[in-house]
């Protein structure tokens, strides 16, 4: 589940900018939660620890550039991004490490292009590429363009954000290239990238349009590491 915050004191300006963004987690197959703050010092005292941040300069309590300051005196790994009336402001971004700026108001093209950006960076930090030998030759993978993986009939179905692989192997293999943070198993057949998972019951988890059974005897291992995910914020 990726975790987004948008803080922007303009209720109109933001409306669209979540719009947009979520739009593009739609599009991307991406379980996201946006988040929205009014002001820099609420967004501060929240508990979430946010992947992406999309933050106005201009704000009239605590302007973007003080929260961000703010921000990474706690925290150097959330990706920043402003957003701005005028673009001379954000060029303040690099002292505290921002990967872009969009302008005011978002349209879906400028989020598209700084969305790309932030996931590639995200992809960076999980480290984790996969080599794939399939009937049709050998696909690379970043961990996080997984969905889940399955085992069925002695084959492994990788099931991505960019279609379907199926090569030989043992999902207790793929278990231990995978960050436990991130992965974790649902059944003895499945395991899901939490990133993609967008609601978990007892009985099952939803991943896109996809529903697959939770056994009981992953239940409780899986709702504890979907909600530390989540950062306590279900």
């Amino acid at each position: 589940m990726l975790l987004i915050a948008i803080v922007d004191d303009d209720p109109k300006d933001a409306a669209q900018l979540k719009e947009c963004v979520e739009a593009y987690c739609r599009k991307n197959s991406l379980a996201a939660l946006v988040h929205t703050y009014r002001d820099g010092l609420d967004f501060i005292r929240g508990a979430e620890t946010h992947d992406i941040i999309f933050l106005d300069i201009q704000m009239g309590k605590l302007d973007g550039l003080e929260t961000a300051k703010l921000l990474r005196k706690i925290n150097q790994e959330s990706i920043l991004i402003f957003v701005t009336n005028m673009a001379q402001f954000a060029i303040k971004g690099y002292e505290v490490d921002a990967l872009d700026f969009i302008i005011k108001p978002a349209s879906l093209a400028s989020i598209v292009y700084v969305m790309d950006k932030a996931m590639k960076r995200l992809d960076g930090n999980t480290r984790a590429m996969f080599s794939l030998k399939t009937a049709d030759g050998a696909v690379s993978l970043s961990a996080n363009d997984i969905l889940y993986v399955e085992v069925f009939d002695h084959n492994l179905v990788y099931h991505t954000t960019r279609g379907e692989y199926t090569v030989r192997g043992r999902l207790s293999d793929v278990s231990e290239k995978l960050d436990p943070e991130k992965f974790v198993m649902c059944n003895r057949s499945f395991i899901v990238n939490l990133r993609h998972v967008s609601n978990v019951t007892a009985d099952y988890l939803l991943i896109g349009d996809t529903r697959i059974s939770v056994s009981k005897s992953h239940r409780k291992e899986l709702m504890k590491r979907f909600s530390s995910f989540l950062g306590d914020s279900l």
